[in-house]
């Protein structure tokens, strides 16, 4: 039976349209701008570099042991390489950077931050790099550093709002010390006179007096003074690691939490069986890894340290090895 001319063209038709490929244009990723005012809590701002803008920046010092290398970064055209060419490098040159001695402890507002040049050639490579448009405070000269928002150990500068904020919320702070001395083997030092401390017990407070930083390593620090008028650095990196200190209002809260004898031995680094895990990793830091397993309704895990293993059921300490 023929079918009728009108049905054969409408199926065509329905075919033809379902068949069809389409092509949609997607938009181009919009750079955003994080435009909240900068807080001062963090001196190395990863991507929200923008907040640098009207910032004060003290460029840091180096162990002596670094200053022959100079400062890297520096330039006085950042359309332009200074691998190639000296004498693009600002205040060239120690090495091939700019000179230690003419930089170090030096003032510099940031005028403008500016995206990588080389960013539209390869995103890959250069979308987290910037240039900060420096000016010196002092000569008034206008230099370009370049700023990788992925390491913040490259970063040679402090923040003055920073050390400004430390300041405020920082001194009068007290700090509960574990005994274990962060800044070299053998007694801690004090800063004022050289001598040996008499009393870095753990458990022993001390008093943030000051914020500064220390000639030895540049580290910036807190100043801690004991009862007897000792004092010692201790930099922003170690009071935050519980492995060196707790303040000394957190200490009070484990200790009731703990009871004495538990909060003792956390001070001291040292685990016994029955402990949770909370309490081991405060006396002996994260673990390298953990294994897990789970049988019966009982989870079962072993934390690997680098000499040592902890055992656990259920989250309590059953086993040391």
């Amino acid at each position: 039976m023929k079918q009728p001319l009108a049905i054969l063209i409408a199926a065509l038709t329905v075919t033809t349209t379902f068949g069809q490929i389409t092509t949609t244009k997607v938009a181009s990723k919009v750079e955003q701008t994080d435009n909240t005012p900068y807080d001062s809590i963090k001196n190395f701002l990863g991507k929200e570099v923008y907040k640098y803008v009207g910032q004060e920046l003290y460029l840091n010092g180096k162990a002596e042991s670094l200053r022959e290398y100079g400062y890297e970064g520096f330039s006085l055209d950042y359309t332009k390489s200074s691998l190639t060419d000296k004498s693009n490098v600002y205040k060239c040159c120690d090495s091939y950077n700019s000179k230690y001695d003419e930089l170090a402890g030096k003032y510099f507002t940031v005028l403008e931050v500016i995206k990588h040049p080389k960013s539209a050639e390869s995103e890959y490579l250069y979308s987290k790099k910037f240039y900060l448009k420096l000016q010196e405070k002092e000569k008034k000269d206008i230099v370009y550093y370049e700023y990788d928002s992925q390491y913040e150990y490259l970063f040679p500068f402090i923040d003055v709002g920073y050390f400004t904020k430390l300041k405020q919320t920082q001194i009068g702070k007290e700090y509960v010390v574990r005994g274990k001395n962060w800044l070299a083997s053998g007694p801690m030092t004090d800063m004022k006179t050289g001598k040996h401390v008499e009393n870095f017990e753990a458990g022993t407070k001390w008093k943030c007096v000051d914020i500064t930083i220390e000639e030895k390593y540049f580290s910036l620090s807190l100043v801690l003074e004991n009862e007897k008028s000792e004092q010692i650095p201790l930099s922003i990196d170690n009071a935050n690691r519980t492995n060196w200190v707790f303040e000394a209002t957190q200490a009070e809260l484990y200790k009731k939490k703990f009871g004495g004898e538990n909060w003792r031995k956390i001070l001291d680094g040292k685990v016994k069986i029955g402990m949770t895990k909370e309490m081991c990793e405060l006396s002996w830091g994260k673990p390298q890894s953990v294994n897990e397993t789970i049988t019966s309704g009982k989870k079962n895990e072993q934390w690997v340290y680098a000499d040592n293993y902890l055992y656990f059921d259920n989250g309590v300490l059953t086993a040391i090895q």
